[in-house]
């Protein structure tokens, strides 16, 4: 398993791959510790045509989506986060230009800022006005064919290396609203007014310029008014906030990937890796797949101003949490100048800073959170991309979610229930025919579908939830690796529901032979243990590799045990299943001969993984539901409770982190191996704090039973030990991980 992203896709990716390997990497850090500006190798980007990444090709740049952009930008920041600074300032500068200069603008500026000629940077930011862009005091006032322009601008990035600033600044300014007198210019270096007052020292983000702009009297031509009009200006600058925010968290997810590099790195020389590793590697590659979601989006031109901010929230906090876990697992050394993580972690600050301060973009993010999806189920999960049939599958489980499960699922967790009736109506859908190919009777779903309709299930009962998985997971080892005999005998009970299968995955069975049968004795378990009709249960054998035995749940000598009261998923209970004894045939053997157990076990393990992962994402989702809509129906000091701050700064985070725990899933489920371990690791802590969270939100109505939230905070717990206890979980990742980087024994012989 590689969590280093791939190079493929657009030659520009591996083209930038090869330059910070072989150029940058090299460089960064005496260019970091002196303070010193990047010219080779900002040379060395615009010969790539780095500068004209964004700019179409019409105006000689290269015509980059979105998405491969931010895949640039990681890559860089893998390196030297420093330099995507440079870059990404001039780029928006470029498209302020683009999307709402004239024709004459385009054609005067587009191609010098393709060439790296027109060196551009953002003017917004002054002494008052940070995240607040109206307070701005900076006035353009017009003269004859051109505008004088006073006033202050901080933090300007290219400040001193520049030449071409988009700035915003007032031509109006007794205009209310505020922002309706703002106007946006491009302003070129060498008036005598234009003065670089100072550079700005700080923690991090060294070798690139930051300065302070002082504009005494400048005289800007009418002609670079942005869009000819006043009072636009305003808006020019909003419209960038996507893609400077999609370019934020690209520069998070490089410089994050850089940290966990260098750690596991450093892990593969150890005796013992750090557990951390396995939470490092899920937070990087969620937050890497939060950046490509919302850039995506932005690509195929749909409003994703939610999603922007969402990225860029989750990845800087990501990657200043994966920075001090590099910090922590290096110790002593980590704070050395003569290794790369200190840096890591004095530039990780800026990304929960730029483009919006964490704090504010959270508030924003649960305003459109409101505004967007109010009380509507399903809030943030859109399958407008999806396959129409695969849309039409997850409408359906939705659908019979609303209608059947959740009018019923708070009565039988208190009752403790079987929930019969419902897996019987599951069995007509034939959603546990899901993973049993269409020649077989099943749905013959991919795992990506899969995983969805698992999710949907959580949302209204994290049990039934967790009866599908193991049910699907014991089908899908029979649909695989049964003999014919077999497939046609149970498959299409397992498909319609007729009868219901469990792994029993975990045990020390012993199978011995025994005048041409088999004799199993021993201990297995399994979820959902008393209501299976069918188990299959893997034992050690002497003379072959392990085999999964297929057995019936009334076989002779086979007694489950009795299930204690488990905290969660109420009513579906794991339980020992005792072997004594037990005479099998070998016709009984999955296959239908002794052996290729451990293939059929590590399968079955990912797909229950997998389908852990998709329950606790669920899980999380209806937390997250009940409590957007709680805060809208609760009101206090005389407004709902969704208008103050500190819950909004919750919302924001349960949303942001739900969403990126399903791109993990989704992702994993494509890929097999030992990412559902991974997805899995993040959606259960993920399920685990949003239900506390969405339990903070209602006070003390969510610690009653009369609302289902304290059943999500319960059923999270459950998961933490579902198919794997968690650190067990971790544990397998990690060795995964550290076993890529260090040799095999064959190899340390040679």
């Amino acid at each position: 398993m590689s969590t280093v992203p791939s190079a493929t896709g657009p030659p520009i990716v591996a083209a930038v791959r090869e330059f910070v390997e072989r150029e940058v990497r090299p460089a960064a850090a005496a260019l970091e510790h002196a303070d010193r500006y990047p010219h080779e190798l900002v040379a060395r980007m615009r010969e790539l045509g780095l500068f004209g990444a964004l700019v179409p090709a019409a105006y000689g740049g290269l015509g980059l989506d979105c998405a491969t952009y931010a895949r640039v930008i990681e890559e860089i920041c893998r390196g030297f986060m420093s330099l995507a600074g440079v870059l990404n300032s001039h780029t928006m500068a470029a498209l302020i230009v683009l999307n709402h200069g004239t024709d004459d603008q385009r054609r005067r500026f587009l191609p010098r800022f393709a060439r790296g000629e027109a060196r551009g940077g953002l003017a917004l930011t002054e002494p008052h006005a940070g995240t607040d862009v109206q307070a701005i005091r900076a006035v353009a006032r017009r003269r004859g064919d051109a505008y004088v322009l006073n006033g202050t601008k901080m933090f300007v990035t290219n400040g001193r290396e520049g030449n071409t600033f988009a700035l915003l600044a007032l031509t109006d300014p007794a205009v209310e609203p505020r922002h309706t007198g703002m106007s946006c210019f491009i302003v070129e270096a060498g008036h005598p007014g234009f003065k670089v007052v100072k550079s700005i020292s700080k923690l991090g983000y060294k070798g690139v310029d930051t300065a302070e702009l002082l504009f005494e009297d400048v005289v800007v031509p009418a002609a670079n008014l942005v869009g000819g009009v006043e009072g636009r200006g305003f808006g020019h600058v909003m419209s960038g906030l996507e893609t400077g925010r999609i370019n934020i968290a690209a520069r998070a997810v490089g410089v994050a990937q850089a940290a966990y590099e260098d750690t596991l790195r450093d892990a593969a020389d150890r005796v013992e890796a750090p557990a951390a590793l396995a939470d490092m590697a899920a937070r990087v590659a969620a937050a890497r797949l939060l950046t490509a979601w919302a850039a995506g989006m932005k690509d195929r031109g749909e409003r994703c101003d939610l999603e922007a901010g969402m990225a860029k929230l989750y990845a800087s906090e990501t990657a200043h949490e994966v920075a001090l876990a590099a910090l922590r697992a290096f110790g002593q050394a980590g704070v050395s100048a003569g290794l790369n993580v200190e840096r890591y972690y004095r530039d990780t600050p800026l990304m929960l800073i730029g483009e919006g301060t964490n704090e504010i973009q959270r508030t924003i993010i649960a305003r459109q959170l409101v505004e967007r999806h109010g009380e509507r189920l399903g809030a943030l999960v859109s399958h407008e991309a999806e396959t129409l049939e695969r849309r039409e599958m997850v409408l359906a489980v939705r659908q019979f979610v609303e209608k059947a499960v959740v009018p019923v699922a708070q009565a039988l967790d208190a009752g403790r229930a079987w929930p019969g009736e419902l897996v019987r109506a599951l069995g007509e859908l034939g959603v546990f025919g899901a993973l049993v190919p269409a020649g077989d009777g099943g749905l013959g779903l991919d795992l990506r579908t899969y995983a969805m309709l698992v999710e949907e299930l959580a949302r209204g009962s994290a049990a039934l939830a967790t009866v599908l998985v193991a049910h699907a997971a014991a089908a899908h080892a029979v649909a695989r690796f049964g003999a014919p005999e077999q497939r046609a005998r149970l498959l299409g009970p397992l498909t319609r529901g007729e009868r219901l299968a469990t792994p029993a995955w975990r045990g020390l069975a012993e199978a011995t032979p025994d005048q041409g049968r088999w004799v199993l004795d021993g201990l297995a378990i399994a979820e959902n243990a008393p209501r299976a009709d069918v188990l299959l249960v893997w034992a050690e054998t002497r003379e072959t590799d392990r085999t999964c035995f297929v057995l019936s749940r009334d076989a002779p000598g086979l007694s489950v045990g009795h299930p204690p009261g488990d905290l969660g998923t109420r009513g579906v209970q794991r339980a020992a299943i005792f072997l004594e004894r037990v005479a099998v045939s070998p016709a009984d053997a999955l296959g239908g001969a002794a052996g290729g157990g451990g293939a059929s076990q590590d399968a079955t393990l990912a797909l229950l993984r997998l389908g852990a992962a998709a329950t606790a994402v669920g899980l999380a989702q209806a937390a997250f539901e009940a409590a957007l809509r709680y805060s809208q129906q609760r009101s206090t000091f005389g407004k709902p409770i969704c208008q103050h701050q500190a819950i909004q700064l919750k919302l924001a985070d349960m949303a942001t982190r739900t969403a990126a725990a399903r791109l993990l899933v989704y992702d994993a489920a494509g890929r097999g191996g030992e990412w559902p371990a991974l997805a899995r690791v993040l959606a259960a802590e993920t399920a685990c704090d949003v239900t506390l969270e969405a339990m903070r939100v209602h006070g003390g109505y969510g610690y009653t039973t009369e609302f289902p939230v304290e059943r999500y905070y319960r059923d999270a717990a459950q998961l933490l030990s579902i198919p794997l206890e968690i650190d067990l979980e971790r544990r397998d990742v990690v060795e995964a991980l550290v076993a890529q980087l260090r040799p095999r024994p064959d190899e340390r012989a040679r």
